[in-house]
């Protein structure tokens, strides 16, 4: 058995599952998600490659009817600049049982639910090669 295409397969399974797992979290807060009104608490810029591109993550704090004020970072980077500043209110959505994993709704994702299904469906097909590698070829 080969190890260096098991190992290989092993980490592409992980990113399988860890992409995987992400956008379906995304996709379940987008589509049945609960919407509240936020208020913006902070945003962190993240300038991404060389063309003066930026991700923002988002700091929101919300109300929720049966707890405590939830404060979160948004579960997915925005493409930046988003124009956003502490005190702006937006709109997020949250899963009940998880409110700290919120989505900010009417900005664009920097990697959305479509680019993250693309990403799984390669690492599970690369996945099944190194695994089939490791176990073929000697």
């Amino acid at each position: 058995m080969n190890l260096l295409a098991l190992l290989i397969g092993t980490v592409f399974a992980g990113s399988a599952y860890w992409t995987g797992s992400r956008a379906s979290r995304t996709f379940r807060i987008n589509h049945y998600g609960t919407r509240h009104r936020a208020r913006v608490v902070s945003v962190t810029s993240t300038p991404v490659g060389d063309e003066g591109g930026y991700e923002d993550t988002v700091r929101v704090r919300f109300e929720v009817a049966d707890g405590p004020a939830v404060e979160a970072n948004t579960s997915i980077a925005l493409r930046g600049p988003t124009g956003l500043g502490p005190g702006d209110p937006v709109e997020v959505a949250h899963l009940p049982r998880f409110p700290e994993k919120v989505v900010l709704l009417g900005f664009p994702s920097a990697d959305g639910v479509g680019l993250l299904g693309y990403s799984c469906v390669l690492f599970a097909l690369m996945t099944v090669f190194f695994l089939w590698v490791a176990a073929t070829v000697g």
